[in-house]
């Protein structure tokens, strides 16, 4: 298939560990940048810090699924965190810190670590499908909220964590909720849904262009009626062009593309107002 399709789907060698580095790395970069820029942090609060920063979300949501959390199950995790913050912090003259500040490595660790993410909205959206597809409700035949709503977590206990409730959502909808919803919403009903009618007329209108772009990924036969492959490959694609427009080289960490085009709405809701005729009163007012 073609390499940007394995990216995005964490289909190379030795995966699991670079994406977990470069999580670590990401997490180890933004507490250095932030507020341990004057290296005046204790070495162990410094570390902690980075740790949570970088993998909250894989520490405490599988804790409401009864499940055991990554950080204790998967040794490459934790070990990731402790070699990603030795190559931020501790590398002879700060080499690795200012590497992750040029430009290649910023991208680098922007790449890398949104294709965890996205492995995260997926895996944690199949696990909670997993869980609550034999017992849906009366409403409606596929579990909607479970399979959205677990990954969403996923993607946002770091921000509840290091800033608290009020101070991660006094600003709005921060863009880890705005980019979870809507890659868990389009993954699960694409992937998942295949009794309900949202998720038969989503695939009744999608899946004909899935197919052609999928033969243009260089999928074979098999692969191009995979919908699960399908919906990680889009959702990988989206999550990681965000990243990368989102970088301060580009657009910057305010932009969101829902945001923009809710923005665009208004502006010709509001034009089509203004395009009224003035009234008869008007009129004579200003003659």
């Amino acid at each position: 298939m073609n390499q940007v399709v394995a990216l995005v789907t964490a289909n190379f060698p030795y995966a699991t560990e670079v994406l977990c580095l470069f999580m670590a790395i990401q997490g180890s970069m933004a507490v250095r940048n932030g507020a341990n820029s004057k290296k005046s942090m204790n070495w162990f609060h410094a570390f902690l810090k980075s740790t949570l920063t970088a993998y909250s979300g894989a520490t405490f949501t599988n804790i409401f699924m009864g499940r055991p959390t990554a950080m204790l199950s998967n040794d490459v995790f934790f070990g990731a965190c402790l070699i990603g913050f030795v190559i931020v912090n501790y590398l002879p003259m700060d080499v690795g810190y200012h590497f992750f500040n040029t430009f290649p490595g910023e991208l680098l660790h922007t790449v890398f670590s949104q294709v965890f993410r996205m492995g995260g909205v997926t895996g944690f959206s199949d696990a909670a499908y997993a869980a609550f597809k034999d017992t849906p409700s009366v409403w409606y035949p596929t579990p909607i909220f479970g399979p959205i709503l677990f990954p969403v977590a996923l993607g946002n206990m770091g921000g509840f964590f290091l800033n608290g409730f009020d101070g991660y959502l006094e600003k709005g909808m921060p863009w880890l909720f705005q980019q979870a919803f809507a890659c868990a919403i389009f993954y699960h009903f694409y992937a998942h849904d295949a009794e309900g009618y949202v998720g038969q007329s989503l695939r009744g209108f999608v899946k004909p262009l899935g197919i052609t772009f999928m033969t243009l990924m260089g999928a074979d036969e098999k692969e191009r009626e995979d919908d699960v492959l399908f919906a990680k490959v889009i959702v990988g694609m989206f999550m990681l062009a965000m990243a990368v427009v989102r970088m301060p080289h580009f657009l910057g960490p305010t932009y969101s593309p829902f945001t923009a085009l809710g923005g665009m709405l208004k502006s010709k809701k509001s034009k089509k107002v203004n395009a009224a005729p003035p009234s008869k009163k008007n009129k004579a007012k200003k003659q």
